[in-house]
């Protein structure tokens, strides 16, 4: 799996979840990304970058 094929198949992923939440697409991209860099600067794993954006999501829905 190519790693475009990885991203897409983890943003539908994260989209199901975020509709549950009651978040937009916009703001779970901006996350995934944002939390992607962070996790490209630091070596983190696939397992700990998904479980950040999970994170971050669910602190986004409680804010809103």
């Amino acid at each position: 799996m190519s790693d475009d094929d990885q991203s897409a198949a983890e943003l539908r992923g994260l989209l199901g979840f975020a509709r549950g939440l009651g978040l937009d697409e916009a703001i779970v991209r901006e996350i995934y990304e944002a939390v992607g860099r962070e996790a490209m600067a630091t070596g983190a794993s696939d397992d700990t970058r998904m479980a950040e954006v999970r994170k971050r999501m669910l602190a986004a829905a409680r804010q809103g």
